[in-house]
């Protein structure tokens, strides 16, 4: 949670820095960083489900899965690099942010595989090392980024030092490195749908930034990217909480014991509600206090910030979206988001052609966010109902 806090924080101060236009581009190229994942196939998403799997089974099997998978997002890093150098000539930014784009995007996956090895190995203790390190690394941000360093490359630079940190202190097994087709379609069979259900639902929250991006210039984007740093700060606090039920949710579940699953969910439910809607009172009170002051190139952001706080404190509300997930609706769940999507997308479409502007994707957003909540309450009742008749 620290390094969160202090993320933020940064990303603010960056933003500061860099005004509008400039965050505008850092803000596209962060979504295009973060859906560059679709090219790796999933490959970390199979290795998250397999070696667990293997452990304690088969030294053998795991180092294979463990080689495989990274031999495989090595592979990937090619299509990538390729596929970003064509997105930044075609819309014309400059060829000097093709290396931090791909620095970027490597460090992010090599982190993300990284915390996978460990998570499957229940390393705990290396795990929140590398939270540590990073938080460490991000206080040295701060400096770097008043002396003009490139804000992508600082946080390629973390995250890459992170890594180099960590492996360092993992106990390292003798391998033998070779490729086995059949072992590399396994992970991507068992990866592929997680990374694509991961996707649709970072698009169910980053599709207002993605219309911007293609409606409008950097600086009305970067206005927008600037208030969603408020809406993920305060998604953070429930995302938090969601971790700590959904095995207590998920055992309760194995054990036929709806009354506590139930019971978890609406835990985690208002828990989430009440810090993320005091956090959000909170933080839209200093920004009508201290952006006038500090920030007065983002005052139009804080309407924008004030809707996307609305639309992050409802999200908990959906209530069912974990156990849809745990009693075996994901693909109900799935069909629910992509419905959403679109629908948002119709939304923002119909209000930017009708002159709202950015503030009208916002609106869209809150829209979107309201019928979310409605239709997942109304298919979690539903099949909870559907599995107490069957018991």
């Amino acid at each position: 949670m620290s390094f969160n806090i202090f993320f933020f924080i940064f990303t603010i101060s960056a933003a500061k820095l860099l005004g509008p236009e400039n965050w505008g581009l850092i803000t596209l190229l962060s979504l295009f960083a973060t859906y560059s994942s679709l090219f790796t196939f999933g490959v970390s998403n199979g290795m998250g489900i397999l070696l667990p799997i293997a452990l304690g089974k088969d030294q053998k099997e795991e180092n294979y899965i463990v080689q495989n998978a990274f031999w495989c997002l090595v592979f990937s890093f090619i299509i990538i690099g390729l596929v970003q150098i064509f997105f930044i000539i075609k819309v014309k930014i400059p060829l000097s942010y093709f290396l931090f784009l791909v620095a970027y995007t490597f460090s992010i996956q090599l982190l993300n595989f990284l915390k996978v090895y460990l998570r499957s190995h229940q390393n705990f203790t290396l795990f929140s090392y590398a939270y540590f390190f990073q938080t460490m690394f991000l206080l040295m941000g701060f400096y770097l980024i008043k002396i003009n360093i490139n804000y992508l490359m600082i946080l390629s630079l973390i995250n890459l030092f992170t890594v180099i940190l960590v492996y360092s202190r993992i106990e390292k097994k003798k391998q033998k490195w070779s490729i086995n087709k059949k072992q590399i379609i396994g992970l991507i069979k068992v990866g592929f749908p997680i990374m694509i259900a991961g996707i649709v639902g970072e698009l169910l929250l980053s599709t207002d930034r993605l219309l911007i991006s293609y409606f409008f210039d950097n600086i009305e984007l970067g206005l927008y990217g600037f208030a969603s740093n408020f809406f993920k700060g305060v998604r953070v606090i429930g995302v938090a909480i969601s971790i700590i039920t959904l095995p207590k949710i998920a055992t309760s579940y194995s054990k036929g014991d709806f009354k506590s699953m139930l019971y978890f969910a609406r835990a985690q439910q208002w828990v989430s509600f009440v810090l993320m809607i005091t956090s959000s009172v909170v933080a839209i009170l200093i920004a009508f206090k201290f952006f006038p002051i500090f920030l007065p190139e983002y005052l139009r952001s804080v309407n924008l910030i004030i809707i996307l706080l609305i639309v992050a404190s409802l999200l908990p509300l959906s209530k069912y979206a974990n156990i849809l997930n745990v009693i075996g609706k994901q693909g109900l769940y799935l069909k629910a988001q992509i419905f959403i999507i679109l629908t948002n997308i119709i939304f923002s479409i119909t209000l930017i052609y009708l002159g709202y502007g950015i503030e009208g994707v916002a609106i869209a957003s809150l829209l979107s966010m309201i019928l979310y909540v409605s239709l997942i309450r109304y298919l979690g009742s539903r099949a909870i109902k559907s599995l107490i008749s069957k018991v």
